[in-house]
């Protein structure tokens, strides 16, 4: 007898604003109520998969989490639940005791979770001569026809204290088009390319020419975008496009850090020091004889730009790269001595070598 195969599902939930007292993560009893809601809606959709044996996560998760191979929990349910050849039929929903569950990848990697998007990860085990049917049929009607009952929805009411609008019962592959259809309409596709490949192809390597000019590697070991950073002082073009490319960078970044893909910056040449945690870039500037000092440099549309900082003896240009980066870097500038930190709308600071 042959181990089964494992299908994994979503039962995704429209919720409104959440009150404080909210919750995210189920215990035993709860999620055990609430996946025998969802295993009867989805044997309502689709014959034969009380054949089957489902698997219910124990808590609510962000998309992002789900189509990220990376951090997706199905993985860890398998290794959980453990089913053997000649597994019975049924539903295990795996669930919480005191809030501590058996793997830290069943729970959210943000907490809270954000967005008014949430999915219960589901997995369906079926022996290999009904997976493939199975799998074919939720391809074909779940999306459709799935959508999920009173019981279901005040269920998770009662349990979360969240108020579900919408409850969809859906596929891995309806839940990645279904992310992608709706950062289309935020205007954000076209930085969808690097998020599509960490998710269905993250063991390829690949580069990719992103909005700006970025240029994007994936590391398919280190499962990791490098993004290259040009320096003002480095680009050799105007203003006007270099400032496009950092708006071009800083969307990627976003994008990546929104959907728990991970990336690092890569310097494009040997004189740019990136500290070691990758949140800022360093360009030497030339000698500076000059007190310890610092000016922001900022832009009407592009806002906070870089540092302009002298000490040391030599004139640097500094660039926050990462979401935190700009207190970690104020810190580390005032530690060199420079204690005040000015505001400055010249950009050609930052280009300005001897």
């Amino acid at each position: 007898m042959t181990l089964p195969h494992h299908i994994p599902l979503v039962a995704a939930f429209e919720i409104r604003p959440p009150a404080a007292s909210a919750r995210w993560v189920f215990e035993r009893d709860e999620i055990e109520r609430l996946g025998g809601c969802i295993a009867d809606d989805l044997a309502a959709v689709v014959e034969g998969v009380t054949r089957g044996h489902l698997i219910v996560g124990p808590a609510l998760l962000e998309p992002a989490q789900l189509v990220n191979p990376e951090t997706a929990p199905w993985p860890a349910m398998r290794q959980v639940v453990g089913l053997r050849a000649g597994f019975e039929p049924g539903v295990t929903s795996i669930g919480t005791h005191r809030g501590r569950a058996p793997s830290d990848a069943l729970l959210p990697r943000r907490s809270p979770p954000g967005g008014l998007f949430l999915c219960l990860p589901l997995l369906l085990a079926a022996a290999a001569d009904e997976a493939e049917r199975l799998g074919a049929a939720f391809e074909r009607v779940l999306f459709e026809r799935g959508g999920l009952r009173p019981p279901a929805l005040g269920e998770l009411a009662a349990i979360s204290q969240l108020e579900p609008v919408h409850g969809q019962l859906m596929t891995e592959a309806d839940l990645l088009a279904l992310f992608k259809v709706q950062l289309a309409g935020a205007g954000l596709d076209p930085f969808w390319p690097p998020v599509e490949h960490a998710a269905l192809e993250p063991q390829r390597s690949a580069r990719l020419d992103l909005p700006g000019g970025v240029i994007a590697d994936w590391d398919p070991d280190a499962r990791c975008w490098g993004l290259s950073f040009v320096g003002y002082d480095e680009a050799g073009r105007d203003a006007t496009s270099w400032l496009l490319w950092l708006r071009g960078l800083r969307q990627t970044a976003a994008m990546l850090d929104s959907c728990l893909v991970r990336w690092r910056p890569v310097a494009v040449s040997d004189t740019t020091d990136l500290d070691p945690e990758g949140h800022w870039a360093e360009r030497g500037l030339g000698p500076d004889p000059g007190s310890p000092a610092a000016r922001r440099i900022e832009h009407d549309t592009v806002g906070l730009v870089g540092y302009l900082a002298v000490f040391g003896g030599r004139r640097r240009a500094f660039y926050p790269l990462a979401v935190d980066a700009v207190a970690e870097l104020e810190d580390y500038l005032r530690g060199q001595g420079v204690e005040r930190i000015g505001r400055s709308g010249d950009l050609e600071l930052l280009g300005a070598r001897d």
